[in-house]
This record gives C-alpha cells, structure tokens and sequence, in this order.
C-alpha cells in the first residue's frame, strides 16, 4: 500500500524548473534511496516531501491526503506528527545532552518523557552516552543522537539528508546498520544520498537528473 505518492510534481523558481513532473509512490516499509548529481532536484524533493516546501503543481498525497495545498501552519504540524528528519549537520542543541535533544522533539509533540528517550538512545547504542553534551560526542554518535530524535515520536516516514555525508567509513556502516534493522522493523525510510554506496544497500533507488527521474529500480541486492 502507498503511504506516499508524488503525482506530477513541478517545482519552479524563476526560469528554474529544479523538479519536472516527477511522479513516483513510496510504499508502507519500503526503503528507497534518492540519488544524483548536485543540482539534479534531490533537495528540492526533500524539501516537499519533508513538508518544508510545496510544490509548484501537482499532488503530494501522504496517508490519503492531499498536502501540497495545505498552509504552512498546517505542513509544521504534519511534519512533526508524520515525519521523522535526520539531517547531515546534525542541529543539536549545543548546550544540551544527548538526551535532552531527543526530549526536544518530543517538546514539540507531545510530553517529554525521559525514559522514553533513553530508551531510543540506548536502541542506537547510546545508552551510555545519554549525558554527554555534543561537543563531547564524536560525529558518528552526533548522528545517532540525530536518528533517535526522529526516532523518538514513531513517525510514519523517517526521513534522511545525506545522514553519512559527514561521517568516516566505520560510523557510517553504523549508522547503515541501524537503517536494516529499521526497515527489519518496518519502518518506512527515504535518504537522500550521493554516495553509490548508501544507495546500494536500499531496497530501491531513485535517480534524479536536471529535474526528472532517470531511473527508478529496485536494487538487485538487496538483503
């Protein structure tokens, strides 16, 4: 079953069609990798899909509802409810544990809860690391911290920005693991990625160029 699906989609700025009716459906559980060169509408998709941008025209259907005519004050409280994002420059709050920045978004949920948050912590490998502030935590584990603030309000979508881009070859097999065992889970996760390598390892990848999608398949190898 469908739990999103982009009909259509343009995205316009100026003279710059940066999407050009894309069309694409991302089934419930499905783990699908977005990729392509700098400039090919990665991003931008992101952005709609994250409910941080509308689209130009078409139809961005998510759970059954049109979204892409929704306010912005509505899109803000989509996002939080539907969408857990993990972005490459982390965004922790600088002067607050690790378990503190999970508790933040559980702020704009609902009610920080402490033990839950140690709990999303500790199914990253963090438990031990939950009273750490960030400047005390290497960037593999600024990253964990990041997956289990999207983690930690059981979003329908998990939602991910380049998520290895700034990590070394041994935290990103971390973070990768962490992803199967997601999808083991049933989550439902999009990353938006440049490395052939985090593509290969999804369920189906997504190739963006100058707008348009250039090749959608799933990956022959995957476990």
């Amino acid at each position: 079953m469908s739990l999103l699906e982009l009909n259509n989609i343009s995205k316009i700025y100026g003279d710059l069609k940066a999407l050009d009716n894309v069309s694409l459906k991302v089934d419930t559980g499905e783990w699908v990798a977005i990729m392509g060169p700098s400039g090919s509408g990665k991003s931008t998709l992101m952005n709609i899909i994250g409910c941080m941008d509308k689209p130009t025209s078409g139809e961005v259907i998510l759970d059954g509802k049109d979204i892409a005519k929704e306010s912005a004050k509505n899109l803000t409280a989509i996002r939080r409810d539907k969408i857990g994002l993990i972005f490459q420059q982390f965004h922790l709050v600088n002067y607050l544990t690790a378990v503190e920045n999970v508790m933040v978004s559980q702020y704009y949920h609902s009610i920080p809860d402490e033990k839950e948050a140690l709990e999303a912590l500790a199914r990253v490998g963090l438990a031990e690391r939950a009273r750490h502030l960030p400047s005390q935590l290497s960037g593999g584990e600024q990253q964990r911290v990041c997956i289990a603030r999207a983690l930690i309000n059981y979003p329908e979508i998990v939602l991910a920005d380049e998520p290895t881009g700034n990590l070394d070859e041994a935290n990103e097999n971390i973070v990768l693991d962490i992803f199967k065992q997601l999808h083991r889970e049933g989550t439902t996760l999009i990353v938006v990625t440049h490395d052939p390598e985090v593509g290969e390892v999804a369920q189906r990848t997504i190739t963006l160029e100058h707008g348009k999608i250039l090749r959608d398949a799933k990956n022959p190898g995957f476990e």
